[in-house]
């Protein structure tokens, strides 16, 4: 894969990457529900003047989603075809303390940096960045299906073992989190005249999503051996993270993209935190004040507004979250109820470890819920 500049249009820092994406097939856009209504990707980039590099190398196509930070939209690569996800993040609503120092590319978001320096087969991949007056552009591979109508069944083939993955990320070299801590015993050739030019008006439509929020939707609920395969993923996942030192803090079903297969890949790591275990600080406790993620999957500490360690509340979203897969609802009807760790009982009969593992995800006890290591050794994981 060719190296891609990552600058503003007067600096000259080069990106390099080497990541190998597969081909997705093209996807039909779906229309807006009206002629007048207005995307947000439509609204942000209408009259917008695009990066001149990225011009050179991408088409966009349709917008894939939106939120709090920036929106989503496809876009075609010229030279392959290739389409990928290029995310569009607001310069100006990037938090503080979600800044990183990257020796080639100098200060970035912390969604770019870790993207950047992870390799993992449920991790969506880094592709290409940019940045301008106004955005950081994010290109990422595009994975999932268009989750629309049923899809065939899981093969029995299919697997969730994990690519070759670096063992370390290198450390920010300035604007790590701003972390509280206690002593912790436990555990292509551009016209120059383009830049003159105004920018032509650019309208995109919506597309149907390919998350895993969307796919249970149709489903309504998985069977429980399925509902395994997709949650051992998500677990290797965040294990791998865990090591590098990396917490998502927004895991849900809107965050992981989902394809025909039943294969995930996690994205959206705008809330992620770098927390600093490459220094030799295992004996700590880093605890934060503020909550970036979605209320529905918070924690019971966190919705008492409580000073947080990140890697427990980490492990109720993922209670949260297998809870929904199992069973196609989430399992506190309120505030409550998650504050008190008392679960709707599900209507559908699972397997006496399958539950055991859901209440030791859904502890409303931080210090007493296990660690995702620990969740991988469970005994219903662990079965075919």
């Amino acid at each position: 894969m060719t190296t891609s500049p990552v600058h503003l249009y007067h600096h000259s820092t080069m990106l390099k990457t080497n990541v190998d994406m597969p081909i997705h097939p093209f996807a039909k856009p779906i229309l807006a529900s009206s002629p007048t209504e207005s995307t947000v990707s439509t609204q942000a980039l209408s009259h917008h003047r695009l990066h001149p590099e990225f011009l050179a190398k991408y088409t966009l196509g349709q917008e894939l989603g939106s939120g709090g930070f920036g929106f989503v939209v496809s876009a075609y690569e010229h030279a392959t075809g290739i389409e990928r996800a290029v995310k569009f993040i607001f310069r100006n609503k990037v938090p503080s303390s979600a800044w990183a120092e990257d020796r080639d590319m100098g200060l970035i978001p912390m969604e770019i940096y870790i993207l950047k320096h992870v390799r993992h087969d449920n991790v969506i991949g880094f592709v290409d960045a940019y940045q301008d007056e106004r955005f950081f552009y994010l290109v990422m591979e595009l994975h999932g299906t268009q989750w629309t109508s049923a899809t065939p069944p899981l093969s029995s083939s299919s697997s969730s073992s994990s690519s070759s993955v670096p063992s370390s990320i290198p450390s920010p070299i300035m604007h790590s989190p701003t972390l509280s801590h206690t002593s912790d015993d436990s555990q292509s050739t551009f016209s120059s005249s383009t830049l003159d030019e105004e920018p032509q008006p650019r309208t995109f439509v919506r597309r149907t999503s390919c998350d895993l929020f969307e796919c249970i939707e149709q489903h309504q609920r998985f069977d429980e051996s399925l509902a395994k395969h997709i949650f051992r993923q998500i677990a290797r996942c965040v294990a791998h993270l865990d090591k590098l030192g990396i917490c998502h803090r927004d895991i849900k079903d809107e965050n992981i993209v989902i394809d025909s297969d039943y294969k995930v890949k996690l994205i959206d790591f705008g809330s992620s935190v770098l927390l600093p275990r490459h220094y030799g600080e295992h004996n700590k406790t880093y605890l934060f004040s503020k909550f970036y993620g979605t209320i529905s999957f918070a924690s019971p500490e966190i919705l008492r507004c409580e000073p947080y360690r990140a890697e427990p509340a980490e492990v109720w979203s993922l209670g949260v979250l297998l809870y929904t897969i199992l069973f196609g609802e989430v399992p506190f009807h309120n505030q409550e109820m998650a504050l008190a760790g008392r679960f709707v009982q599900p209507k559908i009969e699972v397997s006496s470890k399958c539950m055991h593992l859901l209440s030791c995800l859904l502890e409303k006890s931080p210090s007493r819920r296990p660690t995702i290591h620990q969740i991988l050794t469970h005994s219903w994981l662990r079965e075919d």
